[in-house]
């Protein structure tokens, strides 16, 4: 039996329709990525967006501050800063 340039070229047309029909279906199949955010992730994002929400400054805090200090009233005993940097070290130690 002979196949002729011709019969060869049909069967492989017929099998190019073939194999390019597979490969889209495929792709359709495969197409489109999937992301999953994990729980710890999202309740970082809350805090992120909570610690957002706080103002940078405490302006209260500052005039009151500003005040004793221009007035000659800001004192601060040297046993409430060795405390508070005592608590701060302890605190970046545990965490």
């Amino acid at each position: 039996m002979k196949i002729s340039s011709e019969q060869l070229g049909q069967v492989l047309k017929v099998y190019n329709q073939k194999k390019s029909s597979k490969s889209t279906s495929e792709a359709k199949k495969t197409k489109g990525d999937k992301l999953s955010i994990s729980t710890g992730a999202k309740e970082l994002q809350e805090a992120k967006k909570a610690l957002k929400n706080q103002p940078q400054i405490r302006k209260e805090k500052v005039e009151r501050l500003k005040k004793q200090i221009k007035t000659g009233n800001y004192n601060v005993s040297g046993e409430e800063v060795a405390e508070k940097m005592l608590s701060r070290t302890i605190v970046d130690n545990l965490v």
